[in-house]
Order: structure tokens, then sequence, then C-alpha cells
């Protein structure tokens, strides 16, 4: 693998940091979280960027790239908290359309979703009291073409509000892990489906309930009926380094932020960052950080790559930044002492973020299973 990002990777990291704080840095998710709602208002600046045409294959008017690409254009926007569905369309929706999609399908979606014109996002869980893949899907009966019904709640759906269509996951056959699976394309407005939102910590990117009770023709099965666990689980996979990235961005932007702190606040006539304890707190932060960074991109060469060992490294990803980064977002408040506990201060948002997604698509403690797993089935 190639350990350093392209010119052209560097660029689109430059490019979309330059056009947040253009726009006020943290404002957007500033305006988001007090009811704003800012999410058409980004989503039109960042398609006049290409951001969503970036994982949408060449021949439908995107960018053909994959996911080392994404991540470090998430890695920007996470430095920000960017509101809107861009991890969603961009990791999970493009990319399962174009590997399961017939051409009428692609047709309909991806130049749309190159352009801007469509959001999509993905609904996967059906009790959020379960774990994947157990949790897979609503319930699903129909014929072998894929025609029939889905009934019954998809919950934890990211960002449903503000987005034009998904993929959803129904459980047309009882089988183990993820398979028995049946995915659709979606549609929120769409008669038989009604849209929540769920009281989520983080409140830049909201989670909703999907009440649905509706009949799908055949046309509208995306890849094989009953056959859909294996692309769920890889778009999964690719959720999880999206997240990853924008952690790494918020983790990196923590750390600056506490650098620049303790190199301004003094106390006993002397910088606080000169004290051993808040000294040897902000490099842990900065290691913490940069070790999920390797990790994070690490997995995103090796999803690309088609590598064997991208299990592995997703799960190790996962399980090191949700740990690892939510215990540098805290650190950062307590290096900014009572300032970085105020509603003022940015901190709360990162750490907020962190817990919110700490277990969404898995636990760390089981990505550490899946990774003794992966280890014991060589």
């Amino acid at each position: 693998m190639r350990a350093k990002l392209t010119d052209e990777q560097e660029r689109i990291q430059e490019t979309a940091k330059d056009f947040l704080e253009a726009n006020g840095g943290i404002e957007f998710a500033r305006r988001e979280m007090e009811g704003e709602d800012v999410v058409d208002e980004v989503w039109a600046e960042i398609s006049d960027l290409d951001y969503p045409a970036v994982t949408v294959p060449f021949d439908h008017g995107g960018l053909g790239e994959g996911m080392v690409y994404l991540s470090a254009l998430l890695e920007a926007t996470g430095r920000y908290a960017m509101p809107g569905p861009l991890p969603e369309t961009a990791a999970v929706g493009a990319p399962l359309i174009a590997e399961l999609g017939d051409e009428d399908q692609k047709d309909e979606y991806l130049p749309a979703v190159a352009d801007g014109d469509v959001r999509l996002s993905l609904g996967g869980y059906n009790d959020r009291n379960e774990a994947l893949p157990a949790a897979v899907g609503a319930d699903g009966e129909g014929t072998e073409d894929g025609s029939g019904t889905v009934s019954g709640t998809e919950t934890l759906v990211p960002s449903a509000g503000p987005v034009d269509g998904g993929v959803v996951a129904a459980r047309t056959r009882r089988t183990g892990g993820h398979d028995g699976g049946t995915l659709r394309p979606g549609d929120p407005t769409a008669a038989g489906v009604s849209v929540n939102a769920l009281d989520s910590l983080d409140r830049t990117r909201p989670l909703y309930d999907l009440e649905l009770d509706l009949t799908v023709p055949a046309e509208r099965v995306l890849g094989p009926v009953h056959g859909g666990g294996d692309a769920l689980r890889r778009a999964a996979d690719r959720f999880i380094i999206a997240s990853c990235a924008m952690l790494v961005g918020a983790a990196d932007r923590a750390v600056d932020m506490s650098a620049e702190y303790t190199s301004e606040r003094t106390q006993y006539g002397q910088p606080i960052g000169k004290f051993q304890a808040v000294k040897h707190r902000t490099a842990d932060m900065w290691i913490d950080m940069q070790s999920a960074r390797s990790l994070t991109y690490y997995a995103a060469w090796a999803v690309d790559a088609d590598d064997p060992d991208a299990t592995r490294a997703v799960s190790a990803a996962k399980s090191y930044a949700a740990d690892r980064l939510h215990r540098a977002f805290g650190d950062d408040m307590w290096n900014h002492g009572g300032t970085g506990f105020t509603w003022d201060h940015d901190a709360h948002i990162y750490l907020k973020q962190a817990k919110a997604w700490r277990n969404f698509l898995g636990t760390p403690e089981e990505h550490r299973d899946r990774l003794i797993e992966a280890r014991l089935s060589e």
C-alpha cells in the first residue's frame, strides 16, 4: 500500500478545510444543534465542489474514487463536525447501488447523487437493543423475484429526515449472520413510510426510526433476493471507516486546540503547557489521534484493494478509534479547565459525537471479538 496521501487527496482535504473555515468552521454544526436546518445549504455548497460524486463510478458522472480518497475528505469535514449525510451517501448508498443495482437503478440514482440532487442513507437495524448482524432488517415477505411486503421498524437510521432516498434491508429468509437479507432502494416520503426523529446525543448527525408498511415490486429489489448480506456487511465496514475518518479529523482539531490553549494560558508565571501533567496529556492525545489515523487509512486501503486483511483492519480501526479518541476529547476538555465544559466551547460537540457513534455498527468490544475470530479462522 501507499502510506502517504497523493497530492490530489491532500488538495481535497485542503479545499474542504478552506470551505468550512470560510463559513465559520464549526458554525454549521452549531446552527444545526440550535434547531436550524442547514443541511440543504451545506449540500448545495459541497455539491458545487463535487464531494457527493467522489465514490460514484466515472461512467455515471462521478469521480470513481474509493475509501482512501473519501476518508481524506471526511477527515477534513469531521474537523468541523460538518452536518449532512455525506458519509451515508458516499460510503454506503452510492457504492451499494453501484455494486448491486441493475442498469435502470444505476441510471436513476447515481448521476443524481453525483450532481447533488439525491442524498442517501441506510436502514439496517430493526432493534436498537440488539447488535448486528442479529438486528439486520425489518420483516419482509414475498416471492422469489423479490416482490412483496416490508413491515416493521428500521431504527437508528442516520439522517433519514434530510435524505431523498436510501437502501433498506429486510430479513426475507431466517438464517444466521447477515445472510437472508434483501436490499431495496427506499424513499422516506413514500406511502407506507413514517419518519420519526430520535432524541440522539449527537445533534449534528441525527438518527431516526422508519416505520414501514409497504408493498415493493420486483423491480425495486437491489441485487439478489435473500442475498444482500455480504454487500450489507461491506457497506457497514465502509461506514465504519467513514465515521472513524471524521473522528480523526475532530481529534486533530482537539489536539490543535489543546496545544494552542495550553501555550497561551499562564499559571504561576508560565504557560500551563509546560506543566508535566498537561504536557503528557496533550502528547497522549496526539499519539492516539495519529494511531487512529493510521489504522483508519490502512482499513480504507484494505477495503479498496479487497485485501484479505480488510475485515480485521476495519475492526482494529473501529475498536481503537471508538475508545481512544473518546478519551482524547475528554482530555481536551480537561486541558481547557472550566472553559472546556461550557456550551460555548467546541470540545463538548466532539465528545458527544464520539459517545453517540461509539457503539454504532458494533461496540469496540464486539470488534475486538471480530478480530479474535478472524485470527482463529486463519
